[in-house]
């Protein structure tokens, strides 16, 4: 039996994992006894994880982006492997957000050493329950232009470095405030229209928005952002906060900790933003799953 198994997304990072992966395979057998496999598209990556799981593999590196590592992550713990199998993540897409909450080195070859060797951490993730849609996720969830930001980097053939930022400001042209009401841990918080309600487990989404800076994923709480509606200018001169992480005392941002989040839509909403995929929007629960995790660390110290 091999030690560990590597699905690789050659289509993640505009097409440039699968040549990343090539160069790097060569170093991946000399860390460790792997197989790897290039699943076709979602179900064949679930497919993947399942027969990874029935072959008894005790770890499964994820090579691709925050998708790839969101839709390995989810099927393990659909499968109640999550804090049984190790999860390795070598950030090789667009985004990279759960990266840097989990502090990945940034260096692909060094995170495939850690993805590969190092020891299992554990973290939190999120379940969401909703009428029209219920999934996993690792880093962070949002209600809101997030969406429209996921749909419009999606479908760009070729991305590079600048597609978030290019993606986000033309949402931010298209998006109208939509009316919400969340509870967090079953008492009426926040109603009203939103910019973005982000239930966050790790710090950023949208590569690098600082959207929830003080989150720690194995603290056991989420980090619930929203941001209310901003106009025009005001947005646009908000915007760096964003990527500094230093929005949280802003007048229209509110800010808690919580284990539950429920969302009630007062309007159709975007499509749901979940580790950058998307999924049907509508009433649902964002529930925190303590520990139900293990990644290949060492993570920082998170909860100290």
């Amino acid at each position: 039996m091999k030690e560990a198994l590597v699905i690789v997304n050659p289509a993640a990072g505009g097409g440039r994992a699968g040549a990343t992966w090539s160069q790097l395979e060569p170093l991946a057998h000399r860390l460790a006894e792997i197989a790897s496999v290039t699943p076709a598209g979602a179900e064949a990556t679930r497919v993947a994880v399942a027969a990874a799981l029935d072959q008894g593999y005790g770890r499964i590196v994820a090579f691709g982006g925050d998708g790839t590592a969101h839709l390995v992550a989810g099927a393990l713990l659909a499968a109640g492997a999550g804090e049984r199998v190790t999860l390795g993540i070598v950030p090789a897409g667009t985004g990279s957000d759960l990266s840097r909450a989990l502090a990945v080195p940034r260096k692909v070859p060094a995170a495939l050493r850690r993805a590969l060797l190092g020891p299992p951490a554990p973290i939190d993730a999120g379940r969401c329950t909703g009428e029209k849609s219920s999934f996993y996720f690792v880093n962070i969830a949002s209600a809101g232009v997030g969406g429209l930001v996921d749909e419009m980097v999606n479908a760009m053939p070729g991305r590079g470095t600048t597609a978030f930022l290019r993606a986000t400001l033309a949402a931010l042209r298209r998006y109208r405030c939509v009316p919400v009401r969340i509870s967090l841990d079953g008492e009426a918080w926040y109603e009203g229209p939103i910019l973005v309600a982000a239930v966050a487990n790790g710090i950023s989404f949208g590569k690098g928005m600082r959207v929830a800076p003080e989150a720690k994923p194995d603290d056991g709480l989420f980090d619930v952002v929203v941001a209310g509606e901003v106009g025009g200018l005001d947005l646009l001169r908000r915007l760096p906060q964003l990527y500094l992480g230093l929005h949280l005392n802003a007048k229209p941002v509110r800010y808690r900790r919580a284990k539950e989040v429920r969302l009630e839509p007062l309007a159709p909403l975007p499509v749901f933003d979940a580790d950058g995929e998307t999924y049907p929007s509508g009433p649902a629960t964002f529930t925190l799953l303590p520990a139900a995790l293990r990644v290949a660390g060492p993570i920082a110290s998170q909860s100290s």
